[in-house]
């Protein structure tokens, strides 16, 4: 209960006290489950963009009010879960709005430059969020919103 207490209450700080945030800024919260599809894998190659079932694999999180995640993965009909907990958080001179994410099972799933057990993806809009796993050469991975 208090790990819930304190994720809201930072939910909360960080909806409440972002006025000059360019991304959320007129964002509602939601209290509902929100599940974001894998739409778009880029490689580090110019023009080197893959969409639908061209992807090198399929992905999803889901992201529940409690503050945890799970994230699946097919790849060569192979079904692969992750599950862990999630912030937003803010970094130093960025407006941009981030979802940290840190995984209790399921590591190897985590997209990142560093090898832990944590990932960092970026809001591009309300609806849109990529993966910051490209900053170190790994694939662009685009995720949007399911809407209901």
């Amino acid at each position: 209960m208090k790990r819930f207490l304190s994720i809201f209450l930072g939910l909360l700080l960080v909806y409440g006290c972002t006025s000059d945030d360019l991304v959320l800024k007129d964002t509602d919260l939601q209290f509902s489950s929100q599940k974001w599809v894998l739409v778009q894998m880029t490689g580090s190659m110019v023009n080197s963009s893959t969409e639908g079932d061209d992807m090198e694999w399929q992905e999803s999180y889901v992201f529940n009010p409690d503050g945890t995640f799970l994230k699946t993965r097919e790849r060569d009909s192979v079904i692969t879960e992750a599950k862990g907990t999630f912030e937003m958080v803010e970094f130093d001179n960025d407006d941009a709005d981030y979802l940290e994410l840190t995984y209790i099972t399921g590591a190897n799933l985590a997209g990142n430059c560093s090898g832990e057990d944590t990932e960092t993806l970026r809001y591009l809009s309300n609806i849109e969020i990529y993966n910051t796993w490209m900053a170190c050469d790994g694939p662009g991975l685009y995720y949007i919103m399911e809407q209901d």
